[in-house]
């Protein structure tokens, strides 16, 4: 409970604790899941190409503010507008990775693709719908 009345409390999604042999088998199967489905990474501290590890992750949903909900909701054509102008600006790439691509061959590797796209030409079908980034 809330100490302020005017907080409001968020209820559990679902009821806890879980019997110990219930948690046991949900834990496995989220964990099969994950790798399954992509989610999941190789170890820092013990890499082998033939193991990953599952991404962390929370097994039980959390209540999450409507509000809040509502505000990312709204926030998203903004970070989808500023997403899409940056990915169209060759110059602003180009300056912001040239200190980067120096010493990350990653993010080399993909500013390379990005050159190689560029010099070739785009050939996916750009369409423009109400709402969309322009």
């Amino acid at each position: 409970m809330s100490s302020d009345a005017n907080t409001p409390v968020l209820r559990n999604c679902i009821r806890l604790p879980l019997a110990e042999d219930e948690l046991l088998e949900v834990t496995a199967k989220a964990k099969d899941y994950a790798i399954m489905h992509g989610a999941a990474m190789r170890s820092k501290t013990a890499f082998s190409p033939d193991s990953l590890n599952f991404a962390p992750f929370v097994l039980v949903p959390s209540s999450f503010p409507r509000k809040e909900f509502e505000k990312a909701v709204a926030l998203q054509p903004i970070i989808n507008r500023l997403m899409h102008n940056v990915a169209h600006d060759e110059e602003f790439i180009t300056t912001t990775l040239a200190e980067t691509i120096k010493v990350d061959e990653f993010t080399a590797n993909l500013f390379n693709i990005y050159r190689k796209v560029l010099a070739h030409g785009f050939t996916q079908i750009r369409t423009q719908r109400a709402g969309t980034c322009r």
